[in-house]
């Protein structure tokens, strides 16, 4: 089952939106298009909507290209592809065109399996190996589907017909396996699920379940953003074909790409990666914007270079998460941000000095009876029900401290940054009086 919070929603409100009002769009399709006819504007702008995804995929692939991220390039090419071999079905269904399958059939099976492999490609870098591997791999499956599912209102028609005349045999293989191929995507759905064949409802609910998991695991905007586009592009390629629902929904897909792309590379800029917090950026932008009366605390984990070189960084990553998930906790109104290294910063607008310190002692409390337990070598690799039938000698126990500097406000300390400098200057003296302390 997959679990939504708070954390975990955000993400998704705004494809959901986007998605919820393409269907609103179509709901009043009619609607709207007579209201496109009263102008001549409005006209105009109705020529050109049939381009407009096209427009956002080009955008995805600029973005991606900027941010060197191959899963988002290859996402938005081969939703471009598939939004061109649906609009090139058009009303062509209705004719008997072909014996293999249609573009959408094969589109809706290809297109999930496409977007789940895409997806575990982000962040990698687009001129790799495993890059070149993705284009020729879309190139391929691009050169098949014209192949296989051409049918006469198709732009590849006379060219793949003058191929199969050129060589018979091998135009007699290609219409046998077309003709088996139809079969299998073609047929009629067990589920019953709008009509949609079993073997693509099958493709997207199992894109469906892997992307959502994926979601649960990392609860990123990328992810997010994935999964709706998932669900737009699904959308897009069992509606009319010859109608407005692969234009509106592909649009979406497409828009839903380009806007999770942006605020992800914003949470990148803003949020630390290890611990979740704010950075350091977004600690800047919040000293530019304090009023007159507030307070600043920094923390400091205790003699965390040393402990880092007798366990590890690994362990030491492990420990700035916990600090950073029970500073999230930090009553009184505390805004918290992760200043670097082991260092940490928090802020208390509009609360003095007297107003903060019983928040950070109670913080400074909490972190000291902490148990922190140091997972050794010989760590339980077997199966979780059988967890605990051996001693837990793989796991030692060990105390975590912090100390802490406070600084409020004032008339001598009237600028933000001089506040901050001043709770550094006092963390030092926090050390200097044998650490795991709070003062101001």
């Amino acid at each position: 089952m997959f679990m939504l919070n708070k954390q975990s929603t955000y993400p998704l409100i705004v494809p959901a939106a986007l998605i919820s009002l393409s269907a609103l769009l179509l709901w009043k399709w009619p609607m709207i298009t007579e209201l496109m006819a009263a102008g001549r504007e409005l006209r105009a702008f109705f020529m050109i909507l049939p381009i407009m995804p096209y427009a956002f995929f080009i955008i995805g692939v600029v973005l991606g290209w900027r941010f060197n991220n191959a899963g988002i390039v290859f996402t938005a090419f081969v939703l471009g592809l598939a939004y061109f071999a649906i609009s090139n079905q058009g009303s062509s269904l209705s004719q008997e065109w072909a014996i293999g399958p249609g573009y959408p059939e094969a589109v809706g099976f290809l297109l999930p399996i496409n977007i789940a492999f895409f997806t575990v490609l982000t962040g990698r870098r687009i001129f790799t190996a495993t890059g070149m591997f993705c284009m020729l791999g879309v190139l391929f499956q691009a050169f098949m589907v014209i192949l296989l599912c051409h049918h006469s209102g198709s732009p590849f028609s006379d060219l793949i017909t003058t191929a199969k005349a050129t060589f018979p045999s091998i135009g007699y293989l290609l219409s046998g396996f077309s003709i088996r191929l139809r079969a299998i995507l073609h047929n009629s759905s067990i589920f019953g699920f709008w009509g949609v064949p079993t073997l693509l409802t099958v493709s997207f609910f199992g894109v469906f379940i892997f992307l959502g998991m994926r979601y649960q695991k990392y609860r990123d905007n990328l992810t997010a953003g994935f999964l709706a586009t998932l669900v737009a592009a699904f959308l897009g390629t069992m509606g009319n074909y010859s109608g407005p629902s692969p234009m509106v929904y592909f649009a979406a897909a497409g828009l839903i790409l380009i806007i999770t792309t942006i605020d992800s590379s914003l949470s990148m800029a803003y949020i630390d990666e290890l611990t979740e917090l704010q950075g350091r950026r977004s600690l800047n932008e919040a000293l530019l914007n304090l009023g007159r009366r507030y307070t600043i605390a920094m923390v400091d984990i205790d003699h965390f270079k040393k402990f880092n070189d007798k366990y590890g960084h690994k362990t030491g990553d492990q420990v700035l998460k916990m600090i950073a998930a029970q500073l999230k906790k930090l009553n009184g109104g505390a805004k918290v941000y992760r200043y670097g290294g082991e260092e940490f910063t928090a802020i208390f607008p509009g609360k003095s000095l007297r107003e903060s310190l019983p928040h950070l002692e109670a913080y400074r409390k909490i972190i000291e009876e902490k148990q922190f337990y140091i997972r050794g070598k010989g760590r339980w690799k077997g199966k979780a029900e059988d967890r605990g039938s051996r001693p837990p000698a793989s796991r030692r126990a060990t105390k975590i401290t912090v100390s802490i500097g406070a600084a409020e406000s004032g008339q001598r300390l009237a600028d933000p940054e001089m506040v901050l400098k001043a709770a550094d200057k006092i963390l030092y003296k926090a050390k200097n009086k044998g650490r795991n302390r709070v003062e101001s």
